[in-house]
């Protein structure tokens, strides 16, 4: 009679795959981006518009877990895997922002591989989000740990192709070396949190299964 009196739990689960389906969609567009140039105005604005929802969902969650008293994982780790997704669509949007502001013409490939090589990794965080829900081990650390590797590849294969292609040192050709120098750094930051994000989301699994 008395679990009757209490307020009924969240739906934790569901807001935090509503939350990673934000950010599988913003890294879809980040594809999307690096794949068609012409597109990066229109694209950068999507990326844009959704962080904006993805902050007001974010609160949401925040707000539910403070209003509800008994909730389906431990608190801390609902709280945990909220802003490691948030903070996953930060760095997202900051490597969107650089893309559109340096203005490509032309994409890097190893770029745009790790591009589509992190999006892979995302729908890897859904399918462990899943597993957490229903209480299993979805056994997809190793493929992630698969996916990591080659980013780490496509990351160093990238600026080592910064230095040595055989061009004339020009402004140009300087300022170009800049311009990917921190786009490569912006997408190693937006790995490194996809990373911290799948582990967290591991963790729980370890503590829940």
């Amino acid at each position: 009679m008395f679990a009757a009196l209490l307020p009924k739990s969240a739906p934790f689960f569901a807001m935090l795959d509503e939350q990673n389906g934000l950010l599988r969609r913003m890294a879809g567009l980040l594809v999307e981006m690096l794949e068609d140039t012409s597109k990066m105005d229109d694209v950068h604005k999507e990326i844009a518009f959704l962080e904006e929802e993805a902050d007001l969902l974010h609160t949401r969650i925040v707000r539910a877990l403070s209003q509800t008293f008994i909730t389906p994982i431990d608190r801390e780790d609902i709280l945990r895997i909220n802003q490691e997704q948030e903070e996953a669509m930060d760095c997202l949007q900051s490597l969107s922002t650089r893309l559109h502001i340096f203005e490509f013409t032309r994409v890097r490939f190893p770029a745009l591989q790790m591009a589509r090589t992190i999006s892979a990794m995302l729908d890897l965080t859904r399918q462990m989000l899943e597993g957490l829900a229903h209480r299993r081990d979805c056994h997809k650390t190793r493929a992630f740990r698969t996916l990591r590797g080659e980013s780490d590849m496509l990351l160093a294969v990238g600026l080592a192709e910064l230095m040595d292609e055989q061009q004339e040192i020009t402004p140009a050709r300087i300022m170009q070396i800049l311009k990917w120098s921190q786009a490569y750094e912006r997408m190693s930051m937006l790995l490194e949190q996809v990373n911290t994000l799948a582990e967290t989301i591991e963790e729980a699994v370890l503590k829940n299964v």
